[in-house]
């Protein structure tokens, strides 16, 4: 009797618990993997970061590693605000000996950036920065 009790308990906790433990899956919007190609004047960023933030810049920002001008990385849908950062070795060693690193990509490209991009879905973009006289 006391086993039968038992397991019509353990039978009815499951079946309430089965809807609470399928909605701890995720449960957040969806992600699209975007793709794409970086290039500053004509030639590909070889190693940086991109970015990508909601128009509003609340939330968790997506980011993706630049190797050899290309990216990929997860991003949900919707406009975004978009930052690509990439440094170099400068010819001037840092006071302490050690190699010392510039940011080369114009700030109208990352902390005062006006690029944008609409994220539909598993998209493939393309940024061709210029140097100087920036107008993204």
């Amino acid at each position: 009797m006391f086993v039968e009790v038992l397991r019509r308990s353990l039978f009815f906790l499951l079946l309430m618990a089965a809807p609470i433990m399928a909605g701890c899956g995720g449960g957040g919007p969806d992600e699209y993997a975007v793709t794409g190609t970086v290039t500053l004047d004509g030639q590909p960023v070889e190693q940086g970061e991109i970015r990508f933030l909601s128009a509003d810049m609340q939330g968790t920002p997506y980011a993706g590693q630049i190797t050899n001008g290309k990216f990929e990385c997860r991003v949900t849908a919707g406009k975004k605000r978009v930052e690509i950062n990439a440094t170099r070795e400068s010819a001037t060693p840092a006071p302490d000996g050690l190699p010392n690193f510039e940011s080369y990509i114009p700030a109208a490209y990352n902390s005062e950036s006006t690029l944008t991009a609409e994220i539909k879905g598993n998209d493939t973009l393309a940024f061709d920065l210029k140097s100087e006289g920036t107008n993204p």
